[in-house]
């Protein structure tokens, strides 16, 4: 039987990471049931409680939550964000591509550089995060060029037909996202033809 929400929720802030790991699980695994306490908690959840809820309401991906995942967007810290966008895309809300994109910075996998959450999501969308994504080759950032470039390796090494990953990379310029100026610019212009050529209607 599972606990009250207000135990869980106060068990989420316990000292002991097996603790706040277990409650989290359990109000995963209760689903959209407890959705609407989890949204009343945010506006006072501190910064261990609010992460937290962020995650539970992304992996919960319950519809009328999609406003206060929405709402996640500007908080301070990264993790908060991510889970945002994260559950704006489990939840299919029209408003989740822009805000991956916007959060394609936020909660880097520190054990399999260069992805993100973000990343992820954006991969998981296949041909249709391309062309969301291409604008970032040039952007001001090598982390975000990283970021975005991955995706767009990702999504169309999987694509069939494409060929081999290495000649196409070539071809388009051996694009690099610490690369040189120009020679960045002109390869992310290759990819952006060569992608609108290839999946022009994703």
């Amino acid at each position: 039987m599972m606990e009250s929400i207000e135990t869980l929720l106060a068990d989420l802030q316990d000292a002991d990471f097996n603790v706040r790991a277990l409650a989290l699980a359990e109000i995963v695994e209760a689903g959209r049931a407890v959705a609407p306490a989890l949204v009343a908690a945010l506006p006072d959840a501190d910064t261990t409680l609010k992460p937290q809820l962020a995650q539970a309401l992304a992996e919960i991906a319950e519809p009328t939550s999609a406003d206060a995942l929405k709402g996640l967007l500007d908080n301070q810290d990264e993790r908060v964000r991510a889970f945002g966008a994260l559950g704006l895309s489990r939840i299919g809300d029209p408003r989740a591509q822009a805000a991956l994109i916007r959060t394609i910075d936020d909660f880097a996998d520190v054990l399999c550089a260069p992805y993100t959450l973000s990343t992820y999501a954006l991969i998981d969308q296949g041909p249709a995060a391309l062309r969301a994504v291409l604008p970032l080759l040039d952007a001001a950032s090598p982390d975000t060029r990283a970021h975005a470039f991955v995706v767009v390796h990702d999504i169309v090494s999987a694509q069939p037909g494409t060929g081999n990953w290495q000649a196409l990379w070539r071809q388009l310029g051996s694009y690099a996202p610490d690369g040189p100026e120009p020679q960045r610019r002109a390869a992310a212009r290759l990819w952006a033809d060569w992608i609108g050529e290839h999946f022009g209607g994703a």
